[in-house]
């Protein structure tokens, strides 16, 4: 990636007085760590916040020659100018990447794909990031061929954030600042510095990974290199101050992905490291090259030649990377690493000689509007690339939900080997666990139970809202009532279909991790138990007011749950106690907790891939002894509690040594911990069943 050459003058570039040789020498650098990091060792460098930096320096330079040229701001030239040098790259890999999504991906990856190719050619990457929860380089989640775009996303936004900051500067010089630029123009940055960076570690704090994308989070990192813009021209720093701060500087920029977990920690105090090994570069290159100075090293021949490709290796890198990963299902050797940056020279070259440059290049003859012409055909492009990822999403979304449609109504036909059934009956229907496709065929991700997913019955992991939905016969004599996380929720098709079979009005409370239990959990942020016992607390005191439920349905997730006890340490003896307390009213007004114990939990995402290929139980399946927790407390604390009945399924999902990922022609999961409603909805007879048994015994 690049900070990209914001005003190219009709002759070379290396002519303008105001060249300097090292900025393409720290963007070779740079790339070439994001690319190496991202290739074998699976982390980040700090390369990305070294182009931040470096596209503060160049684009405050370039509003500064506006300024002084023009006395004022051109947005339109300087926008314009943007598009050129930026869309027609970036869409040239989006439109290939969206062309080749179909042929080498997998169905589960379209939809995620496309969203993110949308997004990209709308420079919103990041926020689509941030609003997923993505974790960067996470190396149990599948990542898009284009989530690199997320910095090209943050860095557009800021182009943007800095016009707008110009033009207000502008405006204020000619009305109320009287005086020169400079000292309002220092002000003003250090202000967007100091602000950003308190931001950032609030955000930090609060959500890391969200952070990692937040533009607002990042302005701080820009900000650097546009003070180095401002306040350098005026230095005259000594060689033998210089030589080492650039040495430093470079050490700085190649140690810091090797030093710090940079994808956990970043943009917070940990970000001052490349940033500030990025201003010393900028400080050592003022003035004169030094004869043994990092800068004189940077402005060599073929890192600057490098460098001037470092955009289109950022764009290409990261798609042919996971293009590689997904096809093989393994990390690149050395030699496949090699090829995969070679590629990505290659082609950053082939697009810059044959797309960008054309675009560039001033035109010889003079032609009424050439201008527009040539900013118009980028924008075309990028135009293009959106249109064309909108038009493949919006073809996957339809074609998903007409399957996973017929896969919901095959679990009403009847079938007696469809789903949970052929557990049920292993030998009859022996023939259900060898398949060429199981259902839903596309994106298992997707037959979840939008019912009560959505913002009306989902309270966030942060909320505290309490939401109620119904269900069922509105106005039984029967109610029951489902309670608690994501992995409650996951068996609400079985206990929906067994409410409107015997004509039970059904509630549910669902907040998103959230454990219906008085004890917090290790395994959430300080925010996440807060806000969970505050809905605890809230929910209790609905009930009361309430009249008594029959049942009540509560599951939640074992293996990720850890409770403290009231000194803060561990303790499966406090998780059995909260259990029970936050029962213990519902049990006194006559109503019996269903307790169920937990589905079984894949160890990475990666071994759904095998729900798509054709396969068997013995090809397709997870050891028992790992995807179950022999801690399940749910169960342990209904155990002769009376009032409660413990459910154990586990039989309907696993033999004795192996769980399947496809049972009776159905996918098991939509992710690693939670069920396809498909499947769940198969679980009904079963599940009725133990209610049954239940009131029989009475």
């Amino acid at each position: 990636m690049t900070a990209v050459d914001l005003e190219r003058s009709r002759s070379k570039k290396q002519d303008s007085p105001n060249y300097r040789p090292e900025i393409e020498g720290i963007r070779a650098v740079a790339c070439l760590l994001v690319a190496t990091f991202h290739i074998w060792l699976g982390r980040v460098s700090g390369g990305v916040d070294v182009f931040f930096v470096i596209a503060g320096f160049l684009t405050t330079v370039t509003l500064l020659g506006h300024v002084r040229r023009f006395g004022r701001i051109r947005p339109g030239t300087f926008l314009s100018r943007l598009a050129t040098r930026l869309f027609p790259s970036s869409a040239i890999v989006l439109a290939v990447v969206a062309v080749l999504t179909f042929f080498v991906l997998w169905p589960p990856q379209w939809k995620q794909t496309f969203t993110e190719v949308v997004a990209s050619a709308l420079y919103v990457e990041n926020w689509q990031l941030y609003r997923s929860g993505i974790d960067y380089l996470a190396q149990d989640d599948f990542h898009s061929p284009v989530q690199n775009f997320w910095a090209m996303s943050v860095q557009g936004q800021f182009y943007l954030i800095w016009a707008v900051m110009f033009i207000g500067i502008a405006i204020a010089m000619r009305f109320v600042w009287k005086r020169p630029i400079k000292p309002l123009l220092i002000g003003v940055l250090l202000l967007a510095i100091v602000v950003s960076f308190v931001y950032s570690l609030r955000e930090v704090d609060r959500n890391q990974t969200q952070a990692y994308y937040n533009t607002f989070a990042r302005v701080w990192e820009f900000g650097l290199g546009s003070i180095a813009a401002v306040v350098l021209p005026g230095l005259r720093i000594p060689a033998w101050v210089r030589t080492p701060l650039g040495w430093i500087g470079l050490f700085g920029i190649i140690s810091c992905g090797f030093l710090l977990q940079v994808s956990t920690q970043f943009p917070g105090v940990a970000a001052l490291w490349p940033t500030v090994s990025a201003v010393l570069i900028l400080v050592a290159g003022t003035g004169a090259s030094t004869r043994f100075g990092a800068e004189r090293l940077l402005g060599t021949a073929p890192l600057v030649w490098l460098g001037g490709l470092g955009y289109g290796i950022y764009l290409w890198h990261w798609p042919i990377l996971i293009f590689w990963v997904e096809t093989t299902d393994e990390r690149p050797s050395l030699l496949v690493g090699l090829a995969i940056i070679g590629a990505s020279i290659a082609l950053a070259w082939l697009t810059k000689r044959f797309i960008e440059d054309p675009l560039l290049r001033p035109r010889r003859a003079t032609l009424p509007g050439r201008s527009w012409v040539r900013t118009s055909i980028p924008v075309a492009m990028m135009l293009v690339a959106a249109l064309v990822g909108g038009a493949s999403l919006a073809a996957v979304n339809n074609a998903i939900a007409s399957d996973v449609a017929s896969a919901r109504e095959r679990s009403s036909a009847g079938d007696p080997c469809f789903g949970a059934a052929a557990m049920a009956d292993p030998g009859g229907c022996a023939h259900t666990f060898a398949w060429r496709r199981s259902v839903p065929e596309l994106d298992a991700g997707e037959d979840g139970s939008p019912e009560i997913d959505g913002s009306d019955c989902a309270t966030s992991p942060t909320g505290t809202q309490l939401k109620e939905c119904i269900f069922g016969q509105v106005g039984s004599s029967t109610r029951v009532v489902l309670i608690g996380n994501s992995h409650a929720a996951s068996l609400f098709p079985a206990f929906e279909k067994i409410a409107v079979d015997r004509g039970w009005e059904l509630h549910v409370f669902y907040k998103n991790g959230c454990v219906f239990n008085t004890a917090p959990r290790l395994d959430d942020s300080e925010t996440e138990r807060d806000s969970c016992l505050e809905w605890g607390e809230k929910l209790q005191q609905r009930l009361a007011e309430q009249p008594p439920y029959d049942y009540s349905l509560n599951a939640y997730s074992a293996v990720k749950s850890h409770f403290l006890d009231d000194q803060g340490n561990p303790s499966d003896e406090a998780g059995i106690e909260g259990f029970r307390e936050a029962w213990a009213p519902m049990i006194e007004r006559g109503t019996t907790i269903l307790a169920i114990a937990d589905n079984p939990v894949l160890e990475t995402t990666e071994q759904l891939k095998c729900e798509y290929r054709p396969g068997d139980a013995r090809s397709c399946s997870v050891p028992r002894s790992k995807a179950l927790d022999d801690r399940d407390l749910v169960i342990a604390a209904a155990t002769d509690l009376p009032g409660a009945l413990p459910i154990d399924l586990t039989a309907y999902y696993c033999d004795e040594t192996e769980c399947p990922l496809v049972i009776g022609g159905v996918k098991v999961y939509r992710d690693r911990g939670h069920l396809t409603a498909t499947f769940a909805s198969t679980l009904a007879p079963y599940l009725g069943k133990a209610i049954s048994d239940y009131e029989a015994a009475r």
